[in-house]
């Protein structure tokens, strides 16, 4: 045990120099590896992130597919509506007009004249045309009135009901109805 102690007491700079070494490759060792954990943990995040990302983007793109989809039935819809719902000229709309009058005669409606607005909409391939009916009548008739013209089969609508004046038991009122004809090819 002696020899070997003085062995390393001759020789002790060489063994300081390789203890320091030593150390110094324990040190740069722990230190490289801490680094690649670090790069580790970091790759690790990314990939969460993207993960998250790739999945918002499936959920998008899924969306998409649905408008997608909504817009087809919408356009499928529309054409159909322009194919059979819609009335292209003919007397439609005087068969409306009397189905109007018979409506305001039923509901005891006090009225003198009913008056147009056509308007082309999409270009030129719509009429919207807006049937103003002045009326005077009391508030029972007025709300029987407004339910019947809510019976007119769609492509009718009832747009806006604008009342002028109550007085007593009077209803002074303007019911705008709404419908829609093709325009006629040539």
């Amino acid at each position: 045990m002696n020899r070997m102690f003085d062995f390393v007491q001759r020789n002790r700079k060489f063994y300081l120099v390789l203890g320091v070494l030593l150390l110094l490759n324990i040190l740069f060792f722990i230190l490289s590896s801490s680094r690649e954990l670090r790069l580790y943990n970091d790759s690790a995040e990314v990939l969460r992130e993207t993960s998250v990302q790739v999945r918002n983007a499936r959920r998008r793109a899924t969306g998409a597919e649905k408008i997608a989809s909504n817009v087809s039935e919408a356009q499928k819809r529309i054409h159909r509506f322009f194919n059979s719902e819609l009335s292209r000229g003919g007397d439609p709309l005087s068969t409306l007009n009397g189905r109007i009058y018979n409506i305001l005669i039923s509901n005891h409606m006090n009225f003198q004249h009913i008056s147009y607005d056509r308007k082309p909409e999409l270009k030129g391939m719509v009429n919207r045309i807006v049937i103003h009916v002045p009326v005077k009548s009391g508030y029972e008739d007025f709300q029987k009135l407004i339910r019947d013209l809510e019976q007119i089969p769609f492509p009718v609508f009832i747009d806006r009901v604008s009342i002028s004046s109550v007085t007593g038991g009077e209803i002074s009122a303007t019911v705008d109805i709404v419908t829609f004809y093709g325009e006629k090819k040539s």
